[in-house]
């Protein structure tokens, strides 16, 4: 009982929520501070060090050996890096690429991956040793000028920081996700900041303004052009761009041979994989019409990075560039972020901070090399002026030595008392062998004599003056930059780039056959393809039949408006092509649409400019009227409302018109009403309109039409029948009237719908569809007035389907687009209302004439 009273003493209590909060807050200090993110000073991460001091450990420097990557792997995870041998030897390998790195701290012999993001042969085949400007990182680790710390097992010590002179962290940038933060620095040019360094040193008053015309900002080592200044100023100026983009773009040139012209990209963006960005360009090639665009080939080699791209001779290169950048990573977003390590606290610092830290770091390792010679060099002044001093006595000395007592510390206690040299002389002294003091040769001291004070005066001079000091540090850093400076690779230009170019640039024009369906499905067809097919099997859904069967131009777009007051623009180029026998894409592959709903009208734009409006109609007899242009969208993903509608309320129809026609409205109970259309109200896409017929309860809109006064009407039934009527024998009758009967008294009983109306030409064709799935085109102009029955004419169709007409809405339509024939049609109404008005003044004014002749003749009869 006693031993587990003992035992239940050592339980300590503790809530879980305290246990992980501690344990975590552990686990994300250690993070943060030994493993993602570098140290200000050195500029490198915990690994990146560790490697970097096994390796001059081991002796593998520039001038010596290659040694087996696995090697180095094995001492870094062994003695100072607890963590698995692939996240060194990743960390190696990146070390050694000069894509990712300005400068590379590592020379690797094998194969060490590419831009194509291929792996880096495995750590027991390529072999490694230290890059010569490597020496600039530990060249001073020996002379105590870093602190040394215990390993993870307290088996090993390892650096605190590396004794580094480099501007590592500038020049070579870094990358790195911790907890709750993260790090993106990219590299920059050494030149640069080692003559931002020297102004700093010079003037440390410098301003940031002044500072920022020094180092112009990134310099990766994939080249590349970065358009517009003001992210790169707002990152040097705060440390990261927030409200400013960065946009890296890759360098091209265009050239002409043979038959073909040529876009070589020689500069990619930082940080893109070549073979994914060629395989962006071809699927975006394939997957978008691009005009004149021929291939893209990668024929990169040992020699730099060439992606051929060939186009067509008279391809508008500009434009297809252009179009590029936008759509792939030949053009990416840069974002700043430099969070590092000061003072063991992560911080955010701009570059005033960077240099400055950097400016300290210099300085500290170079005092305390300082410090480290000038204690070597006066110790050795003192041993050096014993040995003069023994050459002058140098019997006596041996004499001496030679009747000594005991061991080497009675010698050297006879050497300080007989001849007052100090402990470190007489211990030098006594180390020494005989023969070795008899043949000491006092010149050759005496020449080392005078060149160990000239050396002590010099350190101290720097020790004590602060200006032949910063003199000294300037020097050390000029003789980097001469060695290892090179031209500035990426060029920055202050103006924003800017895409000039329209997607209709892009697009071959061309002239295609574009056939819709009611259901929505929309099939691009080639001429050759069409006139190699029967018509009868065009495929289409069983329930589903022809709306649409046109030409069109690859540059224009389709305006789709559906049942449930929606639009949607379709440029004709998106929609692919298909064989005859495909069923074609749907309308939701383009925008998002409800299963009720269907297409009732299709319109195709070529001008957006034009001077012509869309009729809207509802079954609830709700019209208006709307500017095409209010229509244009930049947006081409999604549907918009092209008219708002009431509970239960549906689109039956749209139609183009110039403003100077009749709108002809047909009900179910087969009423007309006819009137001009400039009695519609001019509404927006989303307004609802107004009431533009008269409808009894038991009455809805079945269709209608805009046509001119000379026009001749078709009139299609959902059962099969057609009629035509010329436009003007329509009864005008005003929207506030209930409509007329246009058909036969013996027709009033029979139930039909008007399922199309559209002033049609002989030219013109049925488009039809019978009960067995196959599609007609049947002439209209075999349907004629003169045939015996005048009113309703039976399509003659075995196992008739469905019928519809085929229409052709189109802007460059001449009689709609004509603005001299719209001008002088208004100008015609104008004249027109102003004559009517003017009447209605004369016989107003002539009837107030007689009612105050009336007035006054009452008031004569009332005053008698």
């Amino acid at each position: 009982m006693s031993n587990i009273n003992k035992r239940l003493e050592k339980i300590i209590q503790n809530s879980v929520d305290k246990l992980l909060e501690k344990g975590f807050g552990r686990y994300s200090k250690y993070v943060i501070q030994q493993r993602a993110l570098p140290d200000v000073r050195d500029g490198l991460k915990p690994v990146q060090r560790r490697i970097l001091y096994a390796m001059h450990s081991l002796g593998l420097t520039n001038d010596k050996a290659y040694k087996k990557s696995a090697r180095i792997v094995g001492d870094v995870i062994g003695k100072y890096h607890p963590h698995g041998d692939s996240s060194v030897y990743e960390a190696m390998v990146n070390m050694a690429q000069w894509w990712k790195m300005n400068i590379p701290l590592l020379d690797m012999h094998g194969n060490v991956g590419s831009l194509d993001d291929d792996p880096a042969a495995a750590m027991r085949y390529t072999e490694v040793k230290m890059a010569k400007i490597a020496n600039y990182i530990l060249g001073d680790i020996k002379k105590n000028t870093v602190n040394f710390v215990p390993n993870f097992d307290d088996s090993e010590i390892e650096p605190e920081v590396l004794p580094s002179i480099l501007p590592n962290l500038l020049i070579n940038g870094t990358k790195g996700i911790a907890i709750g933060m993260a790090t993106e620095m990219p590299p920059h040019n050494l030149g640069e900041i080692i003559d931002a360094a020297i102004a700093k040193i010079k003037k440390p008053s410098l301003t940031f303004d002044e500072l920022s015309q020094i180092v112009q900002g990134p310099d990766f080592p994939t080249g590349g052009i970065i358009h517009g200044n003001k992210g790169i100023l707002e990152a040097l100026d705060i440390g990261k761009n927030n409200k400013e983009k960065i946009r890296l773009f890759s360098r091209y040139n265009v050239f002409v041979k043979g038959k073909n012209k040529f876009i070589e990209i020689t500069e990619i963006p930082y940080g893109v994989i070549k073979s994914s960005l060629v395989y962006e360009i071809e699927n975006l090639a394939s997957n978008e019409q691009i005009d004149g665009f021929i291939e893209v080939k990668d024929q990169s080699d040992r020699n730099g990075i060439s992606i051929l791209i060939t186009l067509e001779a008279d391809a508008n290169e500009n434009s297809i560039v252009s179009y590029l950048y936008q759509k792939t990573s030949l053009q990416v977003f840069y974002n700043y972020n430099n969070t590092v390590i000061l003072n063991n606290s992560p911080i955010t610092a701009n570059l005033m901070l960077l240099i400055e830290s950097y400016i300290d770091h210099v300085k500290d390792i170079k005092t305390k090399t300082l410090q480290y010679d000038l204690a070597k060099n006066q110790l050795r002044l003192e041993l050096v002026l014993g040995f003069i001093k023994v050459s002058e006595i140098t019997d006596q000395v041996i004499k001496v030595i030679r009747k000594a007592q005991g061991s080497k510390a009675g010698v050297i206690k006879d050497l300080m008392e007989f001849f007052e040299f100090s402990l470190n002389q007489a211990t030098a002294i006594a180390e020494m062998k005989l023969y070795r003091l008899s043949k000491t040769d006092k010149e050759e001291f005496l020449k080392e004599k005078a060149f160990l004070e000239e050396q002590i005066s010099k350190i101290n001079l720097l020790l004590e003056d602060s200006k032949a000091f910063n003199k000294f540090i300037i020097n050390a850093l000029l003789e980097i930059k001469k060695e290892f400076a090179t031209e500035r690779k990426t060029t920055i230009l202050a103006d924003e780039y800017e895409f000039n170019y329209q997607k209709t640039d892009l697009i071959k024009a061309e002239e295609v056959i574009i056939g819709i369906s009611k259901h929505g499905y929309l099939k691009r067809i080639s001429q050759r393809v069409a006139d190699a097919n029967d018509f009868a099997n065009y495929v289409l859904k069983e329930e589903d039949y022809l709306i649409h069967y046109e030409k069109a131009n690859t540059l224009n777009q389709f305006l789709i408006i559906t049942n449930l007051g929606n639009y949607a623009l379709i440029p004709v180029y998106q929609i692919q092509e298909c064989k005859w026998k495909d069923l074609g894409m749907h309308l939701s592959d383009f925008v998002d649409t409800k299963p009720s709903e269907e297409i009732v009208s299709i319109i195709e734009v070529s001008n957006w400019e034009s001077n012509v409006f869309v009729v809207l109609g509802t079954k609830d007899g709700m019209f208006k009227k709307t500017p095409l242009k209010q229509f244009q969208v930049s947006r081409l993903n999604k549907t918009y409302t092209a008219m708002t509608l009431a509970p239960g309320d549906l689109v039956v129809n749209a139609c183009l018109s110039n403003g100077t026609k009749d709108i002809i409205i047909i009900t179910k109970n087969g009423l007309s009403s006819k009137y001009s259309e400039n009695e519609l109200g001019l509404y927006g896409p989303k307004a609802k309109g107004n009431k533009g017929i008269y409808l009894s309860l038991s009455d809805t809109v079945n269709n209608f039409t805009i046509a001119g006064s000379d026009d001749v009407i078709t009139f299609i039934t959902d059962d099969g029948f057609l009629k035509k009527m010329r436009s003007k024998k329509i009864p005008i009758v005003p929207k506030n009237i209930k409509g007329k009967a246009i058909f036969k008294d013996h027709f009033k009983n029979t139930s039909f719908n008007i399922s199309d109306i559209y002033p049609t030409r002989d030219t013109d064709m049925l488009l039809i569809k019978n009960q067995s799935g196959n599609t007609f085109l049947d002439p209209i102009k075999k349907y004629s007035f003169s045939q015996a029955n005048p009113e309703l004419i039976e399509i003659t169709v075995d196992n008739l389907y469905k019928v519809k007409i085929k229409k052709n809405y189109q802007t460059q339509d001449l009689e709609i687009h004509s603005k001299e024939l719209f001008d002088a049609k208004n100008l015609e109404q104008e004249q027109k209302e102003f004559r009517l008005t003017e009447s209605n003044l004369d016989n107003l004014e002539s009837d107030l004439d007689k009612l105050l002749a009336k007035v006054n003749e009452t008031l004569s009869k009332i005053k008698k």
